[in-house]
């Protein structure tokens, strides 16, 4: 590959539009029974279902999150949300991936690894919904970098590893 890090910021771009296209302000929604969560991407159409306890009007502690778009699934979150807010370890599954780590007021944010369908992936560090840190990415052709990433930019590449 002439250009590596054209590849990979071709990655970062539909990584961060396809997995995280969170946006201020936050706004609530809650589900069918009043309990409340953060939704950091308000779209029409959106409800929400809750498995888990209801504290004070907010979900809060473990369960399932499931998120539909005009009544079709869009998003499954497995894990622990505090007074609404998704907060430590938990899954996210969509329709073109899945991250699996680290959460902090909803958003991916410490270790975590997300692969996509496509066969992409990335794995390392992770700040406000964005790779941030040191990380590894596999692109669309196979080839695997390491480097350094800031608010969801590859910045550095220490070594190149083609080994998946």
């Amino acid at each position: 590959m002439k250009n590596p890090f054209k590849a990979v910021s071709i990655f970062t771009a539909l990584l961060l539009t396809a997995f995280n296209a969170f946006a201020d302000p936050v706004a609530w929604i809650a589900d069918s029974k009043g309990c409340k969560m953060a939704n950091v991407y308000p779209q029409e159409g959106e409800t929400v279902t809750w498995t888990g306890q209801c504290v004070n009007q907010f979900a809060d502690g473990k369960g399932v999150l499931t998120w539909y778009l005009n009544g079709e699934v869009a998003d499954v979150f497995d894990g622990e949300l505090v007074q609404g807010w998704a907060q430590g370890m938990g899954r996210l599954i969509r329709k073109n991936g899945i991250y699996i780590g680290e959460w902090k007021d909803s958003l991916q944010d410490g270790m975590g690894t997300q692969h996509m369908y496509n066969n992409t992936w990335y794995q390392g560090q992770w700040k406000q919904g964005k790779p941030h840190g040191q990380g590894k990415v596999k692109t669309l052709e196979g080839k695997v970098f390491s480097g350094t990433w800031n608010e969801g930019v590859f910045v550095g590449e220490q070594e190149l590893d083609n080994r998946s």
